[in-house]
């Protein structure tokens, strides 16, 4: 199987001047480290690093819970270092992410839509803070819901779902779950739905990203470069992806597509390294560096062959 290639990834991050203190600028990056130490900081600094055996998953309080979604709607059709720059006035708007706090200001009228709004640049600002204020609402009526992901997690085990599949799937219960798949994963008690607020499978992945799941979150950049780079591989997990829909009770080809990329992502990431570290620096590539429409020559794949095969440089999507 082939897999990412995460030295040339992180050379081009930050082997090129300009590339490297633009990344270095947005997220407060030590302009001296080398490729490899700055492509780990990062990471580090996305804070998503996944913690070891899920330890850190099943002490999530609410208060972590609210603060994983709020982060995951603020990075909803934006630029994650924008939304940096206000985060600051975010977590002060909402108590250092206290939901009990955020909705007892929203009923005595000290908090509204519009306030959350200033802190979120961009199209969907209005819609990611409505979307903030129900999460307040629904953790307080809802406590522990950081205890029922767990939960989630293992229902989706217990039927079948493998490593790099679990994470896809919770974010499809989450973000997209219809009458057949409710029967299937029933919510928790007392809940007519898993949904989560604003939040479609890419979203929910990224939520419980910020929660140390490790998954792929398939956007835009992920889809585009695995594409450039991957197409054999895509074609091999069509039909594992499509099983995957069909356990989970869906037919919708937008989550087809969400769980085949997704997929296709634990497939070619290398032994040793977590598919939210690897999704995080492919993630920055397409940002950064291979953007739409001039993707450049460079080989990021490795290939399990013979050295002059796998020194080959793909051909160019341009």
């Amino acid at each position: 199987m082939p897999r990412v290639h995460l030295q040339a990834v992180s050379e081009r991050l930050f082997g090129e001047k300009r590339v490297r203190r633009r990344i270095c600028r947005d997220y407060g990056l030590d302009t001296t480290l080398a490729p490899a130490h700055a492509a780990a900081a990062l990471v580090a600094a996305i804070g998503q690093t996944p913690g070891a055996h899920g330890s850190d998953r099943t002490a999530h309080d609410d208060r972590a819970v609210f603060r994983a979604a709020l982060r995951a709607l603020a990075s909803n059709c934006r630029s994650w270092a924008t939304f940096l720059r206000y985060e600051h006035s975010l977590a002060e708007l909402t108590g250092d992410y206290d939901p009990l706090r955020t909705a007892a200001d929203v009923r005595a009228g000290r908090l509204q839509v519009d306030d959350l709004a200033v802190c979120l640049p961009g199209q969907t600002s209005r819609s990611d803070a409505r979307a903030m204020l129900l999460w307040a609402e629904t953790i307080e009526a809802r406590p522990g819901l950081g205890a029922e992901l767990c939960r989630l997690e293992g229902i989706l085990r217990d039927a079948g779902c493998d490593a790099g599949a679990t994470v896809p799937a919770m974010a499809v219960v989450l973000g997209a779950p219809g009458r057949e798949m409710l029967r299937r994963f029933p919510p928790p008690n007392g809940a007519s739905t898993w949904k989560l607020a604003g939040m479609g499978p890419v979203l929910a992945a990224e939520f419980l990203r910020n929660l140390r799941w490790s998954g792929f979150k398939p956007d835009r950049h992920i889809i585009r470069l695995f594409g450039h780079w991957f197409p054999d591989v895509i074609e091999q997990m069509a039909a594992p992806a499509l099983d995957l829909a069909k356990k989970l009770g869906t037919r919708r080809k937008d989550v087809a597509e969400f769980l085949t990329f997704s997929l296709v992502g634990a497939a070619v990431t290398p032994p040793g390294r977590s598919y939210t570290e690897v999704d995080n620096l492919v993630w920055a590539l397409g940002a950064y560096v291979e953007k739409k429409g001039s993707e450049s020559n460079t080989c990021y794949r490795e290939d399990d062959a013979p050295e002059g095969v796998r020194s080959r440089r793909t051909a160019s999507a341009t």
